[in-house]
């Protein structure tokens, strides 16, 4: 299963080489294929021809409509297009050596092994039927909608001069949100007592070894991908779209209204302003804080209500989210910038928008490097446009980490988390049936998007032992928790 205590494995750099009886065709221009170059096989031109784009860092342009049809003959006509097709059908940016030494960074070694081997075995089949293998260039994919690029480098700027607590409708009830849910004692009072209840789903079809195959431990260290553009719609030739897997729809109705938490917390941060007066302002920094401190009580009460974390003891739960409160954070920032889709812009979860270099006007070196990894993770998944039911999915394999210590019930929160490894890996193959990548890149990015919430605590930490953050909330309870455990 993709949570077992398994080490991360160190991959040698090695050549694969390609056997030319198979007769693999080129999937940017259909010429012969020479071997696997930046992540899947291609021919010797378009291995040049990206490598030399991307360590020179070309920008081109379409003279066209982004629609240049690429094959053998006129692979040059149109960079432009040749590039995007590239990345459209999976060569890896992160594979392509930045020093210009000669051998590229090969992590790919087993996803090539695997490969090669799925080849053999369908020629094999095919000449036990008499038939002859026949391959042929894939058709052209369609072209991306938005120029994908990383953040450039950010400079600061002047400090924000606007409030950033928006004005709201008189019927949104100003509501003590932290005291509702917790009362006094935080995180200790808020977990239920155990009710044992009977798992409903089961995804039998996905064994164990099916899922450790298309992904790797998340503990292993992060790696970039580059992904595919997705499709938000279904072909209009499809009838219908297919259906969701079950336990998916089930996750997707534990996520909470966006607006609703929206409202609760613009509301508790302006009964808290009201009652400090106007002349006590608080910094940028410090209503940045409160704004996670009151996130961080709705994901809170996000996982007491959902499906299978009821069925644990308090202890586990507690070990949990004390185990995955950052990382949660994180994702619920990053996914809402994803539906943001700006680059020089944060869409903050009251609602507003803010410029990303009003915050790093405080020109801090750690500060920058968050919000410029954080930028990078965004732009990865919006390739990638993982939607509402793949988050939800993510969500729950980041709470249920059976690798937490001390855990009770250990072989629960396995169990939780391999279906739904299961659940998502067939909402994937169903609805995204010609990426069946994406399951495997969508997961990978998860080891990132630890370190960067573990740089994030690291921030706050040090923040908090110079007396910039209050100590009397949730944030720094669950910060000291976490540190105690480990």
């Amino acid at each position: 299963m993709l949570g077992d205590k398994a080490h991360g494995v160190t991959l040698k750099v090695m050549e694969y080489t390609y056997d030319d009886d198979l007769e693999e065709l080129c999937p940017v221009c259909g010429d012969k294929v020479s071997g696997y170059h930046y992540g899947l096989l291609t021919c010797e031109s378009c291995k040049g021809f990206f490598k030399r784009t991307v360590q020179n860092n070309k920008r081109y342009t379409c003279a066209e409509n982004q629609e240049c049809k690429i094959d053998k003959t006129q692979r040059k006509r149109c960079p432009f297009c040749r590039f995007q097709k590239c990345l459209n059908v999976g060569m890896r940016l992160e594979a392509v050596r930045a020093d210009r030494m000669r051998g590229g960074r090969n992590k790919f070694g087993p996803m090539y092994k695997r490969d090669r081997a799925l080849k053999q075995q369908k020629k094999a089949l095919i000449r036990s039927n008499g038939f002859k293998l026949e391959t042929s260039a894939p058709p052209p994919p369609s072209p991306l909608q938005t120029d994908y690029s990383f953040t450039g480098p950010l400079h600061a700027l002047p400090t924000i001069s606007k409030s950033l607590l928006p004005s709201t409708p008189s019927s949104i009830t100003s509501t003590d949100y932290e005291a509702n849910l917790y009362g006094p004692t935080s995180l200790g009072m808020a977990m239920q007592s155990h009710v044992p209840l009977t798992p409903q789903y089961q995804y039998t079809a996905f064994p164990n070894r099916a899922i450790k195959a298309e992904c790797p431990d998340y503990t292993s260290s992060p790696e970039s991908i580059t992904g595919y553009p997705y499709p938000e719609v279904y072909p209009s030739a499809s009838p219908q779209p297919p259906s969701l897997p079950p336990l998916v729809l089930e996750l997707l109705r534990c996520d909470p209204d966006e607006l609703v938490v929206q409202n609760k917390i613009v509301a508790h941060l302006q009964q808290e302003q009201s009652g400090r007066g106007r002349i006590d302002k608080p910094s940028t920094f410090s209503l940045m804080c409160r704004m996670a401190d009151q996130t961080l009580f709705s994901i809170v009460e996000w996982a007491r209500s959902c499906i299978f974390f009821k069925e644990l003891r308090v202890g586990d739960q507690m070990k949990l989210l004390h185990n995955c409160w950052s990382e949660l954070l994180v994702l619920d920032h990053i996914f809402r910038q994803v539906q943001h889709g700006k680059e020089d812009s944060i869409l903050l979860v009251t609602g507003q928008e803010i410029e990303m270099s009003s915050i790093l006007s405080q020109g801090e070196t750690t500060l920058s490097s968050l919000v410029q990894r954080g930028q990078e993770l965004t732009a990865r998944l919006r390739v990638l446009q993982v939607d509402r039911r793949e988050m939800a999915c993510l969500k729950f394999l980041l709470l249920f980490n059976p690798n937490v210590k001390l855990l009770e019930n250990q072989a629960f929160v396995e169990g939780v988390q391999e279906q739904v490894n299961g659940a998502l890996l067939e909402y994937i193959l169903s609805t995204y049936p010609q990426f069946q990548e994406k399951f495997s890149q969508l997961v990978v990015q998860l080891p990132d998007l630890r370190s960067l919430s573990t740089q994030a605590e690291d921030y706050l930490c040090f923040k908090h032992l110079n007396g910039e953050v209050t100590c009397n909330n949730l944030l720094i309870e669950m910060l000291h928790a976490k540190r105690a455990c480990v």
